[in-house]
Formats: C-alpha cells, sequence, structure tokens
C-alpha cells in the first residue's frame, strides 16, 4: 500500500512539474495543492457536520453588523476586481473574446493575467464564508447542494485555473462573476436593513444570464473545435460546469418566482 501512496505522489509531483505555471510557485495558497485542499475538506467538514452540531444546543448568533461589514468588503473586492480586469482587457493588444490562448511569458500582459487570475481565486475562497454564516445563524436549509456545491467547486477550479491556465479564455468568467456578485453583495447590504425581496428576482435572472453567456463563451470553441492555443479540455470544463449550474439555478427560479407566481394566481382568482 505505502508503494501504491509513493507512486501516486511521484506521478502527481512528475506532472506538476511538467504542466503547472512555475510563475505562481511562490504565490500564498497555491504553491501546491495541499493548502486547496484543506481549505475544501475543513469548508465542507464545517458547514455540512461539524458546524451543525457544534449549534445544535446553541442560539442562533446575530452577526448582522459582521455580515454588513462583509457585504461591503464583497461589494469592493469584487467592484474593484470587475474594473481592473475591464482595464487590462481593454489595453491588451489583440485580445479576443472568441478563443484567447493563455500568455505564460514573462511579459507585463503575462503577469497582469496571473494576478489577475489569483485575484480571483482569492476571491472565491472569501466566499466561503457566506456558507458558514449561515451555520451560525442556524439556517441550515440555506445551507442546500446546489449553494455548497457552487462554492466548492469555484474554489477548486480557479485554483486550477491559476496553476494551469491562469488567462485567456477564463478572463470573462472573472468579468461575469466579479460584476454578478458586486451587485449580489450590494443587494445583500440593503436588504439587510429593509424588505428588498423585489430585487431578487432580477438578481437571479442576471445569474442566468451570466451562466447563458458563459455556456456559450466555453462551448462554441469546444463543440466547434477551435484551436487557439487554449487548451480544449478547459473549453469543456467551462462549458459543462456553466450548462450544470444553469440547470441548477433555471430549477431554482422555476420553483421559487414561476410556480409560486401561478399559485398566487389561482388562490386570487
Amino acid at each position: 500500500m505505502a508503494l501504491v501512496i509513493d507512486r501516486m505522489f511521484d506521478e502527481y509531483q512528475q506532472y506538476m512539474d511538467d504542466h503547472r505555471d512555475r510563475r505562481s510557485l511562490n504565490f500564498p495558497l497555491v504553491n501546491t495543492i495541499w493548502p486547496v485542499v484543506t481549505i475544501i475538506a475543513t469548508y465542507l467538514y464545517v458547514v455540512l457536520r461539524g458546524g451543525p452540531k457544534y449549534m445544535e444546543l446553541r442560539k442562533a448568533y446575530d452577526l448582522k453588523a459582521v455580515i454588513r461589514i462583509y457585504n461591503i468588503v464583497q461589494v469592493i473586492a469584487n467592484g474593484g476586481y470587475f474594473i481592473a480586469v475591464m482595464f487590462y482587457m481593454l489595453q491588451w493588444e489583440n485580445f479576443s473574446f472568441k478563443c484567447q490562448p493563455v500568455n505564460y511569458s514573462e511579459s507585463k500582459q503575462g503577469y497582469e493575467e496571473l494576478y489577475l487570475s489569483y485575484g480571483y481565486f482569492l476571491l472565491k475562497v472569501l466566499d466561503l464564508a457566506d456558507t458558514v454564516f449561515f451555520v451560525l445563524r442556524k439556517k441550515q436549509s440555506h445551507v442546500s447542494f446546489l449553494h455548497v456545491y457552487h462554492h466548492a467547486v469555484m474554489v477548486t477550479l480557479s485554483f486550477l485555473a491559476v496553476i494551469f491556465v491562469p488567462g485567456g479564455h477564463v478572463m470573462m468568467l472573472g468579468v461575469w462573476n466579479s460584476l454578478v456578485h458586486a451587485v449580489m453583495y450590494f443587494y445583500y447590504y440593503l436588504a439587510s436593513y429593509g424588505n428588498q425581496s423585489s430585487w431578487k428576482k432580477y438578481l437571479t435572472r442576471l445569474q442566468l444570464v451570466q451562466f447563458v453567456h458563459m455556456g456559450f463563451h466555453f462551448g462554441r470553441p469546444a463543440l466547434l473545435g477551435l484551436n487557439c492555443g487554449f487548451p480544449r479540455i478547459w473549453h469543456w470544463v467551462g462549458f459543462l460546469q456553466a450548462v450544470f449550474i444553469l440547470g441548477m439555478f433555471l430549477d431554482f427560479y422555476v420553483k421559487a418566482y414561476v410556480s409560486k407566481g401561478r399559485e398566487g394566481a389561482k388562490k386570487k382568482t
């Protein structure tokens, strides 16, 4: 058994040596795979088992002030990221929104793409606090499969993007996601002061538009087999992830707004 584990570790190390972007070897949390494995494992344990067990005999924590500060931090961080990524993308020469290769060079643009990819990864790690707040407020019903899956997968994929494909075609994901999150956390901040539920439906629609566009953005080169220097496997990963999340969000939207709207209309008649 020990020999098998050693062989697997050697194969993993060889693969990383051959394929990972070595420019990020000194970046915190992405220099090896183990920090992210620890983060994801701890997150899943806390929100699915340890946290609910800890809160079982305790009253819900009043975190309103903390969450308001957190929401403002998220608005500033995501809004700032959106402005930064748009600023640089519009400056880069020959940047194609149809199919863009990764710039692995030591050039100024190459490092700008790398730093933006790393910044996006850090934003996804910060997002994990959402679920922890749900647990501490005893809102375990909010800790759905969609919620946990989305957060865990986004941290994982953004980490893999930093070490394998930092930039290129995936940059559009950062544009959309940071914009949606800036709007979303601003909504959460306002909602903490009163009922802003009428916004929520439109926020979900914005998220649906994001997933439709990302499905097209990754699906077009994947399905057409476009070769622009961006790894095709990552086109497929982005496409399938967008389609899967779109399906789950559509299901939520129909149940939350379409079906309830019909039931409300029937009651009035």
